[in-house]
């Protein structure tokens, strides 16, 4: 039996305990025995030889794995000086959990117009056409992706975001309609159509509407591309999300979820992706 920890922060954790439990039971079968770990559970540090350790409420401790589902690529990175392997590894944290650098990351790809703005941004960018969209750099599920009409709106859609790190882009013609394009180790699982009941914001969590969507060619060799780009780099998608979205009827990329959701897949179709992944996990784990 594999002790794999499924690590979250308490927050996330405190509204994902159902899908915790779906993964212990489906890794059961498996051999694996799959345990909700909290951040704040955890103390991680050096020891005086220079050797990176984790104590688990006080207990010096090590899982086989770590399946995460949080955020900070510096604590994916700690497990892995630690010899622990983690599903998804460091570098696809730090790259898909800071929307800047998974531009820069897939430059060359089509994406809205992009701006990265200050923390102490006081004005709308030299440029700027209205409307756009602010956003913070470093959010999911939809929060505080606000389209803004004119300076006025702009100053206000700011003074909720900064000084965190955020960006403005171009609104997409197709707006408030995305794809999210499921993939399960390094290959595209299935895709979901989002839309928004109102403005631009289709997440499933947020009252959008989702239906099972078969890709186009153009929606997969974009998909596609971005699988390729990273897993070159050493940082393969095991379970994420490529979010894309559409302008002038051309799909173009939104962002890379690192900590994919998956209560649309099962509202839309009988993949079981939790069995899937655990069962990809599985393989990878006995090949070591």
């Amino acid at each position: 039996m594999k002790t794999l920890w499924l690590l979250y922060d308490d927050i996330d954790y405190a509204v994902n305990q159902g899908f915790a439990r779906m993964m212990q039971e489906r890794g059961e079968p498996l051999g694996l025995d799959v345990q909700a770990v909290v951040l704040n559970e955890l103390v991680l540090g050096m020891d005086e030889n220079g050797r990176p350790f984790c104590l688990h409420n006080g207990e010096s401790a090590c899982p086989d794995a770590i399946l995460s589902r949080q955020r900070d690529a510096f604590i994916s990175e700690h497990f892995e000086r630690m010899g622990v392997p983690v599903f998804n590894n460091s570098k696809v944290c730090r790259i898909c959990n800071d929307k800047r650098i998974t531009y820069q990351f897939l430059q060359g790809l089509p994406i809205p117009q992009s701006v990265f703005l200050s923390p102490t941004q006081k004005e709308p960018p030299a440029g700027t056409q209205f409307p756009v969209v602010l956003k913070p750099a470093c959010s999911h599920g939809g929060d505080r992706i606000l389209v803004v009409n004119n300076t006025d709106e702009w100053h206000e859609a700011a003074a909720r975001i900064l000084p965190e790190t955020a960006l403005q882009q171009s609104v997409v013609t197709e707006a408030g309609q995305d794809l999210r394009v499921y993939v399960l180790g390094g290959k595209i699982l299935a895709g979901v159509m989002r839309t928004a009941r109102t403005g631009v914001v289709s997440n499933f969590k947020q009252g959008g509407h989702v239906a099972l969507h078969e890709l186009t060619d153009a929606e997969r060799e974009l998909a596609h591309a971005v699988i390729d780009r990273f897993e070159t780099a050493g940082a393969p998608l095991h379970m994420a999300g490529v979010d894309l979205l559409y302008d002038h009827g051309r799909p173009v990329l939104g962002e890379v979820e690192d900590v994919v959701g998956s209560r649309m897949l099962y509202n839309t179709s009988d993949i079981d992706i939790v069995a899937l992944y655990l069962q990809h996990i599985s393989k990878l784990l006995g090949k070591e």
